[in-house]
């Protein structure tokens, strides 16, 4: 094992297209740490560069605290997992998983206990006589798998190795293997566009976005302090919903105005956040997750306000409902039945903003109906709209 480390690495293709730019990042010994962002965002470059299958344009790559950029990709002493699994057909998968081995000049009578070892750790002792034409998607993966940690390397990089699987196959495989770094405990990089796979599988997780780094820390971390709008929108199922408002307040109290939609922010709020008292009077970037929204007549708290909306669209998931409505202006004290207004006044406040919420399966949201919602005030995030930074 060893410490992956990218110092000032650069990467800007012919035309001038720059995929990677000034990227420092360490991926400490033994950790698995997940590289995420939108396709374009240049994490599969980075990947290629520390491999050695691109070239950087500036900066370095370590591996163990020694350079490697001029290294040719056999002797960096990594394994590759590609999305595509890249099994020789013409194989069993005892040769595909040995094929490596022999390359590098492993003697014959240490290749098989290797091999057969991890293809026992792998369930893939009974199939080693097969074909990769004979297994399922899930087995050829573990056999690619199998291929990288057969060579015992300093680091794993995994370039999207789940994508190719159906729903199903790919929450076991993230399960599967998370259980296996913490066997191995081998340092990886792991590339991929699902969030949801990066929560769940990272150490820690770095978000990349056109090329540079955003934020990287623990899962837990990015979900409740997000340091920008893009990784508060890009972290999360479905998105945190981002929404403009004007702060207004005096003697203290401060509330944020969304259309015409008015919410009292908590004092607890303000104190967690003193830099929004420099916003009062101005425009801000307010963060709402979905699941900080909920059917008022569900909430007991009074820590919230809540709105009269009509939904537009509920789509009923049996543990969740995540129901979509435009926001709109009357408020109250959260678990408050609506007003009584008029047909044609129903969705008078709208502000024409989309909100999106993350209801119990309780709730009596229906496609078409009116609905009180409760927001947990507690919850919201504030973002400068100048500069995408959170407000703290």
């Amino acid at each position: 094992m060893a410490e992956l480390e990218f110092r000032g690495l650069r990467k800007a293709f012919d035309g001038g297209a720059v995929a990677v730019d000034d990227l420092d990042l360490v991926v400490a010994d033994g950790e698995f740490l997940v590289l995420v962002g939108p396709s374009g965002s240049g994490k599969t470059t980075v990947l290629r560069m520390a491999a050695g299958l691109e070239r950087a344009t500036a900066g370095e790559v370590l591996i163990g605290g020694q350079v490697v950029n001029d290294v040719a990709p056999p002797d960096r002493d990594i394994a590759m997992v590609f999305q595509t699994y890249a099994l020789y057909p013409h194989m069993t998968v005892y040769d595909n998983m040995a094929y490596g081995l022999k390359l590098h000049g492993v003697k014959k009578r240490e290749i098989r206990p290797r091999v057969l070892s991890t293809a026992k750790m792998l369930e893939l002792d009974d199939l080693l006589r097969r074909k990769p034409a004979q297994l399922s998607g899930g087995q050829r993966q573990r056999v690619a798998m199998g291929r990288a940690i057969v060579r015992e390397p300093a680091a794993f990089l995994m370039d999207e190795p789940l994508s190719n699987l159906d729903a199903k196959l790919r929450v076991e495989m993230r399960t599967y293997l998370a259980t296996l770094h913490q066997r191995l405990r081998t340092t990886t990089l792991y590339v991929t566009h699902d969030q949801t796979e990066a929560m769940t599988m990272g150490d820690r997780v770095a978000v990349m976005r056109d090329g540079r780094l955003q934020q990287v820390d623990v899962p837990h971390v990015l979900y409740e302090r997000p340091a920008n709008a893009f990784v508060a929108g890009f972290i999360g199922s479905p998105a945190m919903n981002l929404l403009r408002a004007r702060l207004t307040g005096e003697s203290g109290a401060i509330s944020a105005q969304l259309g015409e939609a008015v919410l009292p922010l908590p004092r607890s709020l303000l104190a967690r956040r003193p830099g929004l008292a420099r916003y009062t009077g101005a425009e801000v970037v307010v963060g709402i997750r979905p699941e900080d929204i909920e059917d008022a007549s569900l909430v007991s708290s009074a820590n919230g306000s809540s709105l009269s909306v009509r939904v537009t669209l509920a789509e009923e998931l049996g543990a969740e409902v995540i129901a979509h409505f435009p926001l709109a202006g009357d408020t109250g004290p959260a678990g408050a039945d609506p007003a009584p207004q008029p047909p044609e006044a129903e969705t008078a406040g709208d502000s024409g903003v989309m909100l999106t919420a993350r209801l119990s399966p309780r709730s009596a949201a229906r496609t078409g109906q009116p609905l009180r919602v409760a927001i947990d005030l507690e919850r919201l995030h504030f973002f400068d709209p100048e500069n995408d930074e959170a407000i703290w």
